[in-house]
């Protein structure tokens, strides 16, 4: 008799710790939906917002973001055959004074004036003559320097993808 009722007993008490043991995991699996959408992102260095192309027009937004930047790098694609000119506009669209260099792999925008953090830069290779007749995905990687520092800054690969002529 006394086997009968400890089995009893231990069958209510494992029934009893087992559903309020599965009650905060329910609780738990309802909240994880709220914390994942809650993300929040701070970037602290310049990044890229935008590419693409525009007839014969290839364009980078860069949004200068945490520092100041003195200098603009960006590698050339292998693509590329060559392109008439590059000018750098602001966010009002006017064009930021700067001189660039061009080798045959990357071209080097080096500001008058450094670019204060909350604008954005748009990079525009102008006049494209590529060695594809189209259909390609161009990478340009891009790199900056902050002024003041000797070291160049990654900002990311902006990806440009080259319509086909037809």
């Amino acid at each position: 008799m006394k086997s009968l009722i400890y089995g009893g007993l231990s069958a209510l008490l494992l029934t009893t710790a087992t559903a309020a043991m599965a009650e905060p995991a329910t609780r738990v699996q309802a909240q994880a939906p709220l914390h994942e959408t809650a993300m929040v992102f701070n970037f602290t260095g310049p990044m890229i917002t935008n590419s693409g192309v525009l007839n014969s027009t290839h364009f980078i937004r860069v949004a200068v973001i945490g520092m100041s930047l003195q200098e603009l790098m960006v590698s050339i694609p292998s693509q590329m055959e060559r392109f008439d000119s590059v000018q750098v506009i602001d966010q009002s669209g006017k064009a930021v004074p700067s001189k660039v260099s061009v080798s045959k792999e990357r071209l080097a925008i080096t500001f008058d004036q450094p670019v204060a953090p909350g604008s954005y830069l748009q990079v525009e290779f102008r006049g494209v003559r590529m060695t594809t007749s189209g259909g390609d995905t161009l990478f340009y990687g891009i790199t900056a320097r902050r002024t003041g520092l000797k070291g160049e800054i990654p900002v990311g690969t902006a990806r440009i993808q080259v319509p086909l002529k037809g």
